[in-house]
């Protein structure tokens, strides 16, 4: 006990020293190699981090990269009057100790209604690629000081200049991220509606649109396009108490949002501004105004595995989906296409799943979505209440899923939708389902406890092979019924 003692005074010692010295090289770089490792001791509770924590970054960059490891204990950030507090710069690794190593935006800071990063991934102006940042813990305090957004680890490139550039290859896993505006994520000013560090009301963006010196051609264009950020990783994070989308991929082109475990966010995960080819797999997402986001252009996106349902708090009653396809408020005619939605449990609410095209937006498509094999416990709507007359619904594959409420449709005078594909599903609301849409195929389903209802006015619509507990009505037009049964009631044991 004696030498353990010695060890720890001797070891207690040492870290001090390195602390006041400020980082230490663990590895000097040998010839041709691409990095080293430079340990960083905490500063503690009494000190400013910023300094010693850029000093390390900026060394291991220059030399081509390597391992920032930090220390146990609390890094202390402070705001700065730029964007940044910290900027994580290229084939850097910023490796902490676990829950123990602390970083977080000093508490005492007055609140300001800037968009604010204390870890910035790049500059605003600077890319940065190759960067890792795993085992530790942050904090943005954006609850108390925020104001307007203290972001986690994020990629914001919002200068004129930054438009065409990008952050690529980035990781963030095996972190705990809290209580800040988003835990990760990648973004570019959106048209018309964020200038630079502003966010501008849903007004001021109708106005800008129409604006040609303040609006580009859209984050379609084709050099747009190819800068678009790469291969995005999120994964194995505990993230809690974030005032905005916990994870947010923006006009992101290969990406990967997995086994995170997500709590008392307002909004889950989110793929926007034309994202593609994103995976968003096996995360538990518990959220206060909605689950995951697929939104505003993107497309090729696939979404499994994960577990999805509003706080305990959230009222029964409240319009807070689990899984929402929604446009942004910007005046824009958008797509969002090729999306498959498979083995999800969307739970405990009155509505699990809705399209939202804004009222400031032009128009938007919603087609080719696939819906299979997954758990609805409340209502699914296949209409947009908000923007019926801007909104296209077309080409979705409903199938195999246990749904627990209805499936909602709109008239076709009201919101336009052809070829829904509503089959094999097995359905466990009591009561009637009304369909209202036309041109749609409805095979194959089980109504345990209830039936299906073709509204007046309804019409080319294929209903066959489902079995209800009652028949099925038609009070449409041209609709064509064929191989219905209703299901004989059990005899009582």
């Amino acid at each position: 006990m004696m030498k353990q003692a010695i060890l720890t005074i001797l070891f207690g010692a040492t870290l001090c020293s390195a602390s006041a010295a400020g980082p230490t090289d663990s590895k000097a770089p040998t010839e041709g190699a691409t990095g080293f490792e430079l340990r960083v001791p905490a500063p503690g509770p009494d000190s400013i981090a910023d300094a010693i924590l850029q000093e390390a970054i900026d060394k291991v960059a220059s030399a081509g990269g390597g391992v920032v490891l930090l220390g146990a204990g609390d890094f202390m950030l402070s705001r700065h009057d730029d964007d940044e507090t910290v900027v994580i710069k290229s084939n850097v690794t910023l490796r902490g100790q676990g829950y123990a190593t602390h970083i977080y935006l000093d508490p005492k800071t007055p609140p300001n209604d800037l968009r604010y990063f204390p870890m910035r991934i790049g500059s605003a102006k600077v890319p940065a690629h190759n960067v890792v940042i795993e085992h530790l813990r942050y904090t943005g305090n954006d609850n108390a000081i925020g104001g307007g957004s203290i972001m986690g680890f994020n990629a914001r490139l919002d200068e004129p200049e930054s438009l065409l550039l990008s952050c690529d290859n980035i990781t963030v896993r095996n972190c705990w991220i809290y209580d800040a505006k988003q835990a990760a994520g990648c973004t570019k000013a959106a048209t018309a509606m964020y200038l630079v560090k502003h966010v501008i009301s849903p007004e001021e963006a109708k106005i800008a649109a129409g604006e040609t010196e303040n609006i580009r051609t859209g984050y379609f264009d084709a050099n747009r396009m190819d800068s678009q950020f790469k291969n995005w990783q999120v994964y194995n994070n505990y993230i809690e108490t974030c005032g905005n989308k916990g994870i947010e991929l923006a006009e992101c082109n290969g990406g990967l949002i997995a086994d995170n475990h997500i709590v008392n966010v307002v909004d889950g995960p989110q793929v926007i501004f034309g994202s593609r080819n994103v995976q968003i797999r096996d995360n538990i997402v518990y959220f206060t105004k909605s689950g995951i986001n697929i939104t505003e252009g993107s497309h090729h996106i696939r979404v499994s595995g994960n577990h999805v349902e509003p706080m305990p708090e959230v009222a029964e009653k409240a319009l807070v989906p689990c899984l929402i396809f929604r446009t942004e408020p910007l005046a824009l005619h958008s797509k969002i296409s090729d999306v498959v939605v498979t083995g999800n449990t969307f739970r405990k609410h009155n509505c699990t799943m809705r399209f939202v095209t804004r009222p400031e937006a032009l128009s938007c498509v919603y087609e080719g979505i696939v819906l299979t094999g997954n758990v609805f416990d409340g209502d699914v709507q296949f209409f947009d209440e908000r923007n019926p007359a801007r909104t296209t619904i077309r080409d979705i594959h409903f199938s195999d899923n246990v749904c627990e409420g209805m499936l909602l449709s709109d008239p076709q005078e009201a919101m336009a939708s052809s070829h829904i594909v509503v089959r094999g599903n097995m359905l466990r609301r009591p009561g009637t389902m009304i369909l209202n849409a036309s041109n749609w195929i409805w095979t194959g389903n089980t109504h345990v406890n209830g039936s299906l209802e073709i509204a007046a006015g309804a019409k080319g619509n294929i209903v066959r092979d489902n079995v209800t507990s009652a028949p099925i009505t038609d009070k449409g037009a041209e609709n064509v019924l064929s191989g219905n049964v209703v299901l004989k009631k059990a005899d009582a044991p």
